[in-house]
């Protein structure tokens, strides 16, 4: 069987992987303080390739939201879900590791919701930013008011973000 991720290793100093794996301690322990705007994240927000796959279990186990009602049978749920053994002890380190935070309550899961959200965004505006200067004068007038325009939203969705924290998601 193929491999449940693959990509670089993880990079615990890399500071978008330290908060990806806390979003991810967050949503297995204290899925309450992270749901429902967990739940609306994609795999994509999450840059390394094992806690990818993890947030990919957890939306096949029906997402944190599962967790609040039933702790244990969701849990079983995102082992279930899990490709391989490797994946099933990523999550089950996850599930109990301690976090990094002195106080872990809603500010804290809402810094660490923001900050995710955030590089996801700022990711597709230098995404579609680079496809502009790639096609240089060769691009068509519709698409590039479009993507001029995805541009602005992004980046009027990233300020926000920065000014008012977990409230814009």
């Amino acid at each position: 069987p193929a491999p449940a991720f693959s990509g670089p290793a993880l990079n615990l100093r890399s500071p978008a992987h330290r908060t990806e794996r806390e979003l991810l301690k967050l949503a297995l322990q204290k899925p309450a303080l992270v749901s429902p705007a967990f739940d609306a994240y994609g795999v994509d927000e999450f840059t390394a390739p094992p806690y990818a796959a993890v947030r990919r279990c957890i939306e096949e186990a029906g997402g944190a939201e599962q967790g609040i009602a039933d702790d244990r049978a969701y849990l079983g749920a995102v082992l279930d879900a899990a490709p391989d053994n490797t994946v099933r002890n990523l999550v089950t380190e996850l599930a109990v590791e301690v976090f990094h935070g002195r106080t872990i309550d809603e500010t804290y899961a809402g810094m660490h919701l923001v900050h995710v959200r955030l590089r996801a965004v700022d990711r597709r505006i230098a995404d579609v930013q680079s496809s502009l200067a790639r096609l240089g004068n060769h691009v068509a007038p519709q698409d590039l008011a479009a993507a001029q325009n995805e541009v602005w939203v992004l980046q009027q969705y990233a300020q926000t973000l920065r000014a008012h924290g977990a409230a814009a998601l």
